[in-house]
């Protein structure tokens, strides 16, 4: 590694720390060292406050902020845009705390939601409409932009709930999907066999075998799917 690399490296990883006390003796004017730390921190607390809103009111401004400055002292922004910054901070926030799952769920919800709101246009299921599909071996997946996410905890309630009507986290097991509706992000909790089917066709399982294996019977099945292609949630698998 050159010497400059290194110390572009060292300057970065003190930047995002919030400390550049060792590197005083590189640099031509010290004195704005502690400025320009603080200042790029707090753009990207500012950040994953935009990109986390729900998260923020929930835990609260102090604590939202202290979980973040040590988030971004281990995962500086890699990307051209802050809209981008924080795809992993929802597992940080399980990992910071394993007893409030809602918190990192709640995250989980937030970042979902804005990735659905950046994904293009749903298109209309033509392909569905070909004849001779094979149904029972066609593989599925979610659209891009949508996403199924597994939670312990009612935190899709709470993200409802929040700011306004804060109600009690209390463990919910159950899946929440999310998609585009429009120009609008969308959520809900699927329910048994609903969300069993469209999680194993996620997972990659072929169509007849998972909807053998969720227990529905085909009415419930082809309104499921129905609906699922009319709001364009699944598509074929390359």
């Amino acid at each position: 590694m050159t010497g400059l690399a290194q110390l572009q490296r060292q300057f970065q990883a003190g930047l995002m720390a919030g400390d550049l006390a060792g590197l005083t003796h590189a640099v031509r004017r010290p004195g704005g060292l502690a400025v320009h730390c603080y200042t790029a921190r707090a753009v990207l607390v500012e950040a994953l406050a935009d990109n986390f809103p729900k998260t923020l009111h929930w835990l609260g401004g102090d604590d939202f902020t202290r979980l973040a400055l040590d988030y971004i002292a281990i995962s500086p922004s890699s990307s051209w845009t802050l809209a981008d910054y924080g795809d992993d901070f929802p597992d940080y926030l399980r990992r910071q705390l394993p007893d409030d799952r809602e918190v990192a769920e709640l995250a989980a919800l937030d970042w979902a939601l804005r990735c659905a709101f950046g994904a293009a246009d749903p298109q209309p299921a033509h392909w569905a409409e070909a004849p001779g599909i094979d149904w029972d071996g066609l593989r599925l997946k979610l659209a891009p932009g949508a996403s199924l996410l597994a939670f312990a905890s009612n935190a899709d309630a709470i993200w409802a709930a929040v700011p306004d009507l804060p109600i009690t986290p209390v463990a919910t097991p159950g899946r929440v999907l999310v998609w585009r509706d429009g120009p609008e992000p969308r959520f809900r909790r699927l329910h048994g066999a609903e969300g069993d089917l469209l999680a194993a066709m996620a997972a990659g399982q072929r169509f007849g075998p998972a909807c053998d294996a969720c227990g529905a019977d085909s009415l419930e099945i082809g309104g499921w799917l129905q609906n699922w292609l009319n709001a364009g949630l699944v598509v074929p698998r390359g």
